[in-house]
C-alpha cells in the first residue's frame, strides 16, 4: 500500500492530509472547499442538497445546520447520524476533485480524542465503513500532533524528541489531549486527555455573555431554544470573534472588537452584538459552568496537566 490519507475531523474545523509514497516524500493537505482547513458543519436546503463547510454556516434556505457535533458523540445518539452526514459531504468532494480514485489500494488515518475507550473508537471507526470510506484505522489526536511535529520542517525538534521527555498539549474545540514520549521511543509513548474540556466551551460562554447584555435577551434566548440552527450560526460567529480577539491581542487593547448578528426568525428580527475585551477574555478561562461540574475551563486544565 503506497497511498495514505489522514483526516483530522475536529469539533471546530476538519483537514485532510495525503500522502502518496510513490511521489512525496511529506503529505500534501488536501483543500476541501476551496479550503485547507474547512468548518465542520453541514446543512441541507431547502432542496434537500448536502453543504459542507463554511457554506453551511451562511446557507439562507437552510432548513438543517449542525455544528460541533463530534463533541455530542459520546453522550447524544443524534451525533453519530451528524457525523455520517459530514463525513459522506467530505468523501464525495474528494471524489469529485479526484483527489481519492475508486479501487486505488489505499487507507485512511482518521484521529480521535485520546481519552475515547476502544469501543468507542471501534464505533467511530464503523461510522466511516458506512458511508463507504476506504478502510479506516482510529488513532489518537495527541499521537497525531506529536508525528505531525517530528516531521515538521519549520519546527526544530528533533534533537528534543530523541533526548528528552516531551509533552504535547492539543487543545480542541471539544477536548484536550495530552501525548508523553519518553528516549524518542515509540512504546513507551502514553496518552490521555479530557473528553469535555475544549475552545467550544469558550464560545458558550462568549454568546451566554452577548445575550446577557442585549435588550433584547429574553426574545433571543427564546429563538435559541427553539432554533437549533440560529444557535449553531451564532456559536459560530462567536467562535470567529474569539479567533479574531487572541490572533491580535495587543490590538484589541485600545480598538473594539465586535461584531453583530441579525436573527432573522419568525417576524422581527433580533440583532446581537457580540463583544470581547479582557473583561470577557478572563470570563473564558474562569466563568464556572454546568458542563465543567461546575468548575471553569483553567481549574479543569490544570487538573489535568497536574
Amino acid at each position: 500500500m503506497d497511498i495514505f490519507y489522514g483526516f483530522d475531523l475536529g469539533d471546530a474545523e476538519s483537514a485532510i492530509a495525503k500522502l502518496d509514497r510513490t511521489k512525496d516524500t511529506v503529505p500534501e493537505i488536501l483543500s476541501v472547499q476551496e479550503a485547507k482547513s474547512f468548518i465542520t458543519a453541514y446543512a441541507l436546503s431547502k432542496g434537500g442538497k448536502l453543504i459542507i463547510g463554511e457554506g453551511a454556516c451562511y446557507e439562507p434556505q437552510a432548513t438543517s445546520r449542525k455544528l460541533r457535533f463530534k463533541s455530542r458523540f459520546l453522550t447524544s445518539s443524534d451525533a453519530a447520524r451528524d457525523i455520517r452526514s459530514f463525513a459522506g459531504g467530505v468523501l464525495g468532494e474528494l471524489y469529485l476533485n479526484g483527489d481519492l480514485i475508486r479501487g486505488e489500494d489505499d487507507c485512511f488515518y482518521i484521529g480521535c480524542p485520546a481519552g475515547w475507550n476502544k469501543g468507542t473508537r471501534e464505533e467511530y471507526r464503523e461510522i466511516f465503513e458506512e458511508v463507504g470510506y476506504p478502510p479506516a484505522k482510529i488513532v489518537s489526536e495527541s499521537r497525531a500532533a506529536l508525528v505531525s511535529a517530528c516531521q515538521s520542517k519549520h519546527l526544530q525538534v528533533g534533537y528534543d524528541i530523541l533526548s528528552r521527555p516531551v509533552l504535547v498539549v492539543d487543545i480542541g474545540s471539544s477536548t484536550t489531549d495530552f501525548a508523553y514520549i519518553t528516549s524518542g521511543k515509540e512504546e513507551e509513548l502514553q496518552t490521555g486527555g479530557e473528553v469535555f474540556l475544549g475552545g467550544g466551551i469558550m464560545d458558550e460562554i462568549l454568546l451566554d455573555e452577548a445575550v446577557s447584555a442585549s435588550f433584547e435577551e429574553k426574545r433571543i434566548r427564546k429563538i435559541l431554544s427553539e432554533s437549533e440552527a440560529w444557535k449553531s450560526y451564532c456559536e459560530f460567529s462567536a467562535r470567529r470573534l474569539k479567533e479574531k480577539y487572541f490572533s491580535d491581542e495587543e490590538f484589541w487593547q485600545t480598538n473594539d472588537c465586535v461584531s453583530s448578528v441579525t436573527i432573522r426568525y419568525n417576524v422581527l428580527p433580533a440583532k446581537l452584538t457580540l463583544r470581547m475585551n479582557t473583561d470577557i477574555a478572563d470570563k473564558l478561562l474562569n466563568k464556572k459552568v454546568d458542563k465543567l461540574g461546575g468548575r471553569s475551563f483553567k481549574e479543569v486544565f490544570v487538573d489535568s496537566l497536574q
